[in-house]
């Protein structure tokens, strides 16, 4: 299924939820997905067979930018769990939505940009025929991740600030 398929059904399956509701559902079902994939692809980048990286240099260029990825999902994340989210929370009526909205969008051209880089380097994310286990495993990662925070940056851009009055 497309992400903008995915995008849509997740549209009708959360219009029941209210703001604070939709702010657990995309802790619980993607802050805490994504940071376990963070971790499991730095993994596998480390223990990646050297033979890997010779073999195929775009492996440089691809964990360049995964860790560029990390840096900004990680602040994003605390930044959510920590500062916003609370905030709304409690401020609800009174939370400067346009400036969260204006970071969220501002995040995610970001890293949909890096991941599109990855995406290009890496043949859609199809490892190439000599790819050890571990290569591939990296790709099917980076796979997953590049979809969850997609959709998890769509439901806070897009449709949090709706449940909000914004």
């Amino acid at each position: 299924m497309s992400v903008t398929k995915k995008k849509r059904t997740m549209q009708q399956q959360l219009k029941n939820l209210d703001a604070a509701e939709l702010m657990n559902f995309v802790s619980d079902n993607y802050h805490i997905s994504e940071k376990r994939n963070l971790s499991s692809l730095n993994q596998c980048f480390k223990l990646m067979p050297a033979q890997d990286m010779k073999n195929h240099p775009e492996l440089i260029i691809i964990r360049n930018h995964f860790t560029e990825i990390k840096k900004l999902l990680e602040k994003h994340l605390t930044d959510s769990e920590v500062v916003d989210f609370p905030a709304i929370k409690k401020q609800h009526g009174s939370y400067d939505l346009a400036s969260l909205k204006s970071r969220i969008h501002l995040i995610n051209d970001e890293i949909s940009g890096l991941f599109m880089k990855i995406q290009t380097l890496s043949n859609n994310y199809v490892p190439p025929p000599d790819a050890s286990g571990w290569m591939k495993l990296c790709y099917a990662l980076l796979y997953d991740l590049a979809g969850d925070t997609s959709l998890h940056l769509f439901i806070e851009e897009s449709i949090l600030p709706l449940k909000l009055g914004a």
